[in-house]
């Protein structure tokens, strides 16, 4: 998982390795990245919902997620996200 931008600030770094159970998706992969990176989670995660935050864009292997599945997008060994911070202007 790469971080861009504030999110990389935030993380305090750009990259982190996942591994994760075959079969998981984009959504189990962010949860798992705010497990192990806990000051992500309020800004990857509403905490009245526990939704995910819209306020960045995230891609599978360079594409928006939205044309592959949203978050129930399954990922493969060696798949790369990459969370942008959206700027709203």
């Amino acid at each position: 998982m790469r971080f861009i931008g504030a999110l990389a600030w935030r993380a305090g770094r750009d990259e982190l390795f996942l591994e994760l159970p075959d079969g998981s998706n984009v959504l189990s992969a962010l949860r798992k990245a705010c497990e192990l990176l806990p000051e992500l989670a309020s800004v990857l995660f509403d905490a009245d919902t526990g939704d995910p935050r819209t306020n960045f864009l995230i891609l599978l292997n360079r594409k928006d997620i939205d044309v592959l599945g949203g978050l129930s997008a399954r990922l493969r060994d060696g798949d790369e996200l990459a969370l942008v911070p959206l700027v709203r202007l």
